[in-house]
Protein backbone atom coordinates (compact mmCIF):
# COMPACT_ATOMS: atom_id res chain seq x y z
CA UNK A 1 0.00 0.00 0.00
CA UNK A 2 1.81 3.23 -1.04
CA UNK A 3 1.54 6.35 0.68
CA UNK A 4 -0.84 8.57 -2.17
CA UNK A 5 -3.63 5.44 -1.72
CA UNK A 6 -2.81 5.57 2.66
CA UNK A 7 -3.43 9.40 2.52
CA UNK A 8 -7.05 8.79 0.21
CA UNK A 9 -8.39 5.94 2.32
CA UNK A 10 -7.68 7.80 5.52
CA UNK A 11 -9.39 10.70 3.80
CA UNK A 12 -12.20 8.61 2.77
CA UNK A 13 -12.62 7.03 6.02
CA UNK A 14 -12.47 10.51 7.64
CA UNK A 15 -15.49 11.77 5.45
CA UNK A 16 -18.15 8.64 6.47
CA UNK A 17 -17.09 9.17 10.11
CA UNK A 18 -16.73 13.01 10.02
CA UNK A 19 -19.87 13.71 7.14
CA UNK A 20 -21.93 11.02 8.12
CA UNK A 21 -21.56 11.37 11.83
CA UNK A 22 -23.08 14.97 11.38
CA UNK A 23 -26.13 14.03 9.16
CA UNK A 24 -27.96 13.02 11.72
CA UNK A 25 -28.20 16.24 13.61
CA UNK A 26 -28.86 17.75 9.97
CA UNK A 27 -31.84 15.17 8.92
CA UNK A 28 -33.36 16.31 12.69
CA UNK A 29 -32.80 19.97 11.78
CA UNK A 30 -34.32 19.33 8.46
CA UNK A 31 -37.21 17.23 9.39
CA UNK A 32 -38.61 19.60 11.72
CA UNK A 33 -39.44 22.04 8.26
CA UNK A 34 -39.78 19.64 5.36
CA UNK A 35 -41.49 16.22 5.42
CA UNK A 36 -39.13 13.13 6.12
CA UNK A 37 -39.00 11.77 2.70
CA UNK A 38 -39.20 15.01 0.68
CA UNK A 39 -36.01 15.86 3.06
CA UNK A 40 -34.60 12.62 1.19
CA UNK A 41 -35.74 13.58 -2.07
CA UNK A 42 -34.08 16.77 -1.93
CA UNK A 43 -31.15 15.30 -0.32
CA UNK A 44 -30.21 12.47 -3.40
CA UNK A 45 -31.55 15.11 -5.95
CA UNK A 46 -29.21 17.30 -4.84
CA UNK A 47 -26.60 15.16 -4.87
CA UNK A 48 -26.70 13.62 -7.75
CA UNK A 49 -27.32 16.68 -9.98
CA UNK A 50 -23.77 17.88 -8.22
CA UNK A 51 -22.05 14.83 -9.66
CA UNK A 52 -23.60 14.89 -13.05
CA UNK A 53 -22.63 18.44 -13.71
CA UNK A 54 -19.01 17.51 -11.95
CA UNK A 55 -18.78 14.51 -14.23
CA UNK A 56 -20.03 16.10 -17.37
CA UNK A 57 -17.48 18.44 -16.70
CA UNK A 58 -14.77 16.70 -16.75
CA UNK A 59 -16.11 14.74 -19.22
CA UNK A 60 -16.05 11.17 -17.67
CA UNK A 61 -19.67 10.86 -18.07
CA UNK A 62 -20.13 6.75 -19.67
CA UNK A 63 -22.75 4.88 -20.94
CA UNK A 64 -24.10 2.78 -18.41
CA UNK A 65 -25.16 -1.21 -19.07
CA UNK A 66 -28.42 -2.45 -18.91
CA UNK A 67 -27.17 -4.39 -15.73
CA UNK A 68 -25.78 -1.30 -14.21
CA UNK A 69 -28.61 0.69 -14.00
CA UNK A 70 -30.28 -2.43 -12.62
CA UNK A 71 -28.44 -2.37 -10.07
CA UNK A 72 -28.08 1.36 -9.12
CA UNK A 73 -31.94 1.24 -9.11
CA UNK A 74 -32.12 -2.21 -6.59
CA UNK A 75 -29.33 -0.75 -4.55
CA UNK A 76 -30.70 3.33 -4.75
CA UNK A 77 -34.15 2.35 -3.38
CA UNK A 78 -32.51 -0.30 -0.92
CA UNK A 79 -30.25 2.70 0.22
CA UNK A 80 -31.96 5.42 0.19
CA UNK A 81 -35.71 4.70 0.45
CA UNK A 82 -35.54 1.62 2.65
CA UNK A 83 -32.64 3.36 4.77
CA UNK A 84 -32.78 7.08 4.67
CA UNK A 85 -36.28 7.37 4.25
CA UNK A 86 -37.17 4.97 7.46
CA UNK A 87 -34.39 6.77 9.45
CA UNK A 88 -35.52 10.15 8.84
CA UNK A 89 -38.86 9.34 9.81
CA UNK A 90 -37.73 8.39 12.83
CA UNK A 91 -36.14 11.26 13.82
CA UNK A 92 -38.79 13.21 13.99
CA UNK A 93 -40.05 10.92 16.67
CA UNK A 94 -35.97 10.14 18.41
CA UNK A 95 -32.89 12.60 19.03
CA UNK A 96 -30.62 12.05 16.75
CA UNK A 97 -28.02 10.46 18.86
CA UNK A 98 -30.44 7.76 19.24
CA UNK A 99 -30.77 7.64 15.75
CA UNK A 100 -27.34 7.20 15.88
CA UNK A 101 -27.32 4.51 18.09
CA UNK A 102 -29.38 1.88 16.53
CA UNK A 103 -27.27 2.53 13.25
CA UNK A 104 -25.28 0.47 14.71
CA UNK A 105 -26.76 -2.50 13.60
CA UNK A 106 -25.29 -2.47 10.30
CA UNK A 107 -22.54 -4.23 10.82
CA UNK A 108 -24.52 -6.46 12.89
CA UNK A 109 -26.52 -6.90 10.00
CA UNK A 110 -24.16 -8.37 7.76
CA UNK A 111 -22.09 -10.35 10.01
CA UNK A 112 -25.94 -12.17 10.42
CA UNK A 113 -26.33 -12.13 6.43
CA UNK A 114 -22.94 -13.91 5.87
CA UNK A 115 -23.81 -16.18 8.76
CA UNK A 116 -26.64 -17.53 7.15
CA UNK A 117 -26.16 -17.03 3.17
CA UNK A 118 -22.63 -18.72 3.43
CA UNK A 119 -23.05 -20.41 6.53
CA UNK A 120 -20.15 -19.58 7.91
CA UNK A 121 -19.46 -18.05 11.36
CA UNK A 122 -17.83 -14.76 11.16
CA UNK A 123 -13.91 -14.95 12.85
CA UNK A 124 -13.36 -14.15 16.81
CA UNK A 125 -11.51 -10.92 16.13
CA UNK A 126 -15.30 -9.74 14.21
CA UNK A 127 -17.09 -10.82 17.16
CA UNK A 128 -14.82 -8.78 19.28
CA UNK A 129 -15.12 -5.88 17.42
CA UNK A 130 -19.09 -5.97 17.23
CA UNK A 131 -19.60 -6.66 21.04
CA UNK A 132 -16.85 -3.56 21.56
CA UNK A 133 -18.62 -1.56 18.75
CA UNK A 134 -22.17 -2.45 20.44
CA UNK A 135 -20.79 -1.88 24.30
CA UNK A 136 -19.31 1.68 23.12
CA UNK A 137 -22.62 3.09 22.09
CA UNK A 138 -24.80 1.19 24.83
CA UNK A 139 -22.35 3.24 27.22
CA UNK A 140 -22.99 6.60 25.59
CA UNK A 141 -26.66 5.82 26.16
CA UNK A 142 -26.86 4.22 29.02
CA UNK A 143 -29.44 4.73 31.79
CA UNK A 144 -31.17 7.35 29.89
CA UNK A 145 -34.63 6.64 28.72
CA UNK A 146 -35.69 6.68 25.18
CA UNK A 147 -38.43 9.12 23.39
CA UNK A 148 -39.57 6.91 21.15
CA UNK A 149 -41.92 3.39 21.53
CA UNK A 150 -41.55 0.20 20.34
CA UNK A 151 -42.51 1.14 16.68
CA UNK A 152 -39.55 3.55 16.28
CA UNK A 153 -37.03 1.34 17.18
CA UNK A 154 -38.37 -1.44 14.95
CA UNK A 155 -38.38 0.86 11.97
CA UNK A 156 -34.99 1.83 12.66
CA UNK A 157 -33.55 -1.47 13.22
CA UNK A 158 -34.95 -2.34 9.08
CA UNK A 159 -33.38 1.03 8.69
CA UNK A 160 -30.21 -0.55 9.40
CA UNK A 161 -31.29 -3.74 7.70
CA UNK A 162 -31.70 -1.86 4.27
CA UNK A 163 -28.47 -0.42 4.08
CA UNK A 164 -26.93 -3.99 5.17
CA UNK A 165 -28.55 -5.41 1.90
CA UNK A 166 -27.42 -2.26 -0.32
CA UNK A 167 -24.40 -2.75 0.41
CA UNK A 168 -24.19 -6.68 -0.37
CA UNK A 169 -25.90 -5.37 -3.82
CA UNK A 170 -23.26 -2.49 -4.34
CA UNK A 171 -20.26 -5.06 -3.65
CA UNK A 172 -22.07 -7.69 -5.67
CA UNK A 173 -22.08 -5.53 -8.88
CA UNK A 174 -20.47 -6.54 -12.10
CA UNK A 175 -18.30 -4.50 -14.10
CA UNK A 176 -18.88 -1.37 -11.72
CA UNK A 177 -18.44 1.76 -12.93
CA UNK A 178 -16.35 5.22 -11.73
CA UNK A 179 -17.72 5.76 -8.45
CA UNK A 180 -18.56 8.95 -8.53
CA UNK A 181 -21.00 7.89 -11.42
CA UNK A 182 -22.31 4.75 -9.52
CA UNK A 183 -22.75 7.15 -6.80
CA UNK A 184 -24.81 9.70 -8.93
CA UNK A 185 -26.72 6.84 -10.71
CA UNK A 186 -27.99 5.72 -7.07
CA UNK A 187 -29.07 8.93 -5.16
CA UNK A 188 -30.72 9.15 -8.66
CA UNK A 189 -32.54 5.82 -8.41
CA UNK A 190 -32.99 6.91 -4.73
CA UNK A 191 -34.37 10.09 -5.82
CA UNK A 192 -37.23 8.76 -8.04
CA UNK A 193 -38.04 5.71 -5.66
CA UNK A 194 -38.13 8.57 -2.69
CA UNK A 195 -40.47 10.65 -4.82
CA UNK A 196 -42.93 7.91 -5.52
CA UNK A 197 -43.26 6.62 -2.10
CA UNK A 198 -43.72 10.69 -0.74
CA UNK A 199 -46.26 11.53 -3.20
CA UNK A 200 -48.18 8.22 -2.60
CA UNK A 201 -48.48 9.10 1.24
CA UNK A 202 -49.48 12.63 0.43
CA UNK A 203 -46.42 14.59 2.12
CA UNK A 204 -46.45 17.29 -0.79
CA UNK A 205 -50.17 18.30 -0.05
CA UNK A 206 -49.42 19.24 3.71
CA UNK A 207 -45.79 21.07 2.49
CA UNK A 208 -45.36 24.43 2.33
CA UNK A 209 -41.38 25.31 1.31
CA UNK A 210 -41.92 29.07 1.62
CA UNK A 211 -41.76 28.35 5.15
CA UNK A 212 -38.97 26.67 5.80
CA UNK A 213 -36.47 28.33 8.06
CA UNK A 214 -32.35 29.33 7.32
CA UNK A 215 -30.94 26.07 10.01
CA UNK A 216 -33.44 24.03 8.06
CA UNK A 217 -31.83 25.19 4.78
CA UNK A 218 -28.21 25.07 5.73
CA UNK A 219 -29.01 21.40 6.92
CA UNK A 220 -30.25 20.55 3.65
CA UNK A 221 -27.17 21.88 2.22
CA UNK A 222 -24.78 20.35 4.31
CA UNK A 223 -26.67 17.23 3.87
CA UNK A 224 -26.50 17.31 0.21
CA UNK A 225 -22.93 18.40 0.01
CA UNK A 226 -21.39 17.28 3.24
CA UNK A 227 -23.30 13.53 3.43
CA UNK A 228 -23.91 12.73 0.35
CA UNK A 229 -21.59 13.86 -2.72
CA UNK A 230 -18.16 14.07 -0.23
CA UNK A 231 -19.88 10.95 2.54
CA UNK A 232 -21.65 8.23 0.56
CA UNK A 233 -19.17 9.05 -2.49
CA UNK A 234 -16.20 7.94 -0.27
CA UNK A 235 -18.47 5.34 0.67
CA UNK A 236 -18.83 4.03 -2.47
CA UNK A 237 -15.02 4.19 -2.74
CA UNK A 238 -14.29 2.55 -0.04
CA UNK A 239 -16.36 -0.63 -0.74
CA UNK A 240 -14.14 -1.18 -3.72
CA UNK A 241 -10.97 -1.00 -2.36
CA UNK A 242 -11.33 -2.55 1.39
CA UNK A 243 -13.46 -4.76 3.68
CA UNK A 244 -17.36 -4.12 4.20
CA UNK A 245 -16.24 -4.91 7.99
CA UNK A 246 -13.91 -2.27 8.15
CA UNK A 247 -16.33 -0.17 6.04
CA UNK A 248 -18.80 -0.52 8.39
CA UNK A 249 -17.33 0.54 11.24
CA UNK A 250 -18.75 4.39 10.63
CA UNK A 251 -21.98 3.11 12.43
CA UNK A 252 -19.96 3.10 15.72
CA UNK A 253 -17.65 6.32 15.13
CA UNK A 254 -21.06 8.30 13.91
CA UNK A 255 -22.71 7.83 17.49
CA UNK A 256 -19.40 9.39 18.84
CA UNK A 257 -19.67 12.43 16.32
CA UNK A 258 -23.38 12.93 16.81
CA UNK A 259 -23.78 13.46 20.25
CA UNK A 260 -20.58 15.26 20.36
CA UNK A 261 -22.60 18.02 18.04
CA UNK A 262 -25.54 17.96 19.80
CA UNK A 263 -23.86 18.73 22.75
CA UNK A 264 -21.95 21.20 21.09
CA UNK A 265 -25.70 23.08 20.36
CA UNK A 266 -27.08 22.32 23.42
CA UNK A 267 -28.76 19.78 22.88
CA UNK A 268 -26.65 16.75 25.78
CA UNK A 269 -24.16 17.05 27.36
CA UNK A 270 -20.34 15.25 27.88
CA UNK A 271 -19.48 13.11 30.83
CA UNK A 272 -16.38 10.75 31.51
CA UNK A 273 -18.57 8.02 30.24
CA UNK A 274 -18.03 9.22 26.74
CA UNK A 275 -14.58 9.18 27.48
CA UNK A 276 -15.34 5.21 27.92
CA UNK A 277 -17.14 4.88 25.05
CA UNK A 278 -14.73 6.18 23.11
CA UNK A 279 -11.92 3.61 23.88
CA UNK A 280 -14.55 0.81 23.07
CA UNK A 281 -15.61 2.64 19.70
CA UNK A 282 -11.86 2.91 18.77
CA UNK A 283 -11.22 -0.50 20.40
CA UNK A 284 -13.66 -1.84 17.54
CA UNK A 285 -12.35 0.04 14.63
CA UNK A 286 -8.87 -0.76 15.30
CA UNK A 287 -9.63 -5.00 15.23
CA UNK A 288 -12.20 -5.08 12.21
CA UNK A 289 -9.66 -3.18 10.95
CA UNK A 290 -6.88 -5.60 10.97
CA UNK A 291 -9.65 -8.59 10.81
CA UNK A 292 -9.07 -8.84 7.07
CA UNK A 293 -4.87 -9.61 8.14
CA UNK A 294 -6.44 -12.66 9.64
CA UNK A 295 -8.88 -13.94 7.13
CA UNK A 296 -11.73 -12.67 9.00
CA UNK A 297 -15.11 -11.58 8.18
CA UNK A 298 -15.72 -10.18 4.85
CA UNK A 299 -18.26 -10.04 2.09
CA UNK A 300 -17.05 -9.97 -0.84
CA UNK A 301 -18.48 -13.11 -1.02
CA UNK A 302 -21.74 -12.73 -0.05
CA UNK A 303 -24.43 -14.16 -2.34
CA UNK A 304 -26.93 -12.14 -1.13
CA UNK A 305 -30.34 -12.84 -3.33
CA UNK A 306 -28.68 -15.45 -6.06
CA UNK A 307 -31.50 -15.27 -7.92
CA UNK A 308 -30.90 -11.33 -8.83
CA UNK A 309 -27.87 -11.31 -9.28
CA UNK A 310 -28.01 -13.62 -11.83
CA UNK A 311 -30.79 -11.65 -13.47
CA UNK A 312 -28.40 -8.73 -13.55
CA UNK A 313 -25.86 -11.14 -15.31
CA UNK A 314 -27.97 -12.34 -17.95
CA UNK A 315 -29.08 -8.20 -18.17
CA UNK A 316 -25.55 -7.07 -18.74
CA UNK A 317 -24.92 -10.33 -21.35
CA UNK A 318 -28.47 -8.97 -23.17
Amino acid sequence: MNAPFRIRLAGAFAAIYLMWGGTFLAIRYAVADVPPLMTMVIRCAGGAAVLVVWLAWRRTLERPSRSQWLTATVAGTLLFLGCHGLLAWAEQRVSSGEAALFMTAIPLWLVALESVLLRRAPSRRIVLSLLLGVAGVAVLTGGEGWSGGLTVRAVLLVSALFWAVGTVVVRRAGAPLPAAQSTEMQLGAGAVALLVASVIVGEPAGWRPAEITPRASLALVFLILGGTVLGFGAYTWLLRVTSSAAVSTYAFVNPLIALGLAWAVGDGELSPRTGVAAVLVVGAVIFTRESKRDGGMTTEEAVLFGGLLRRLERARAG
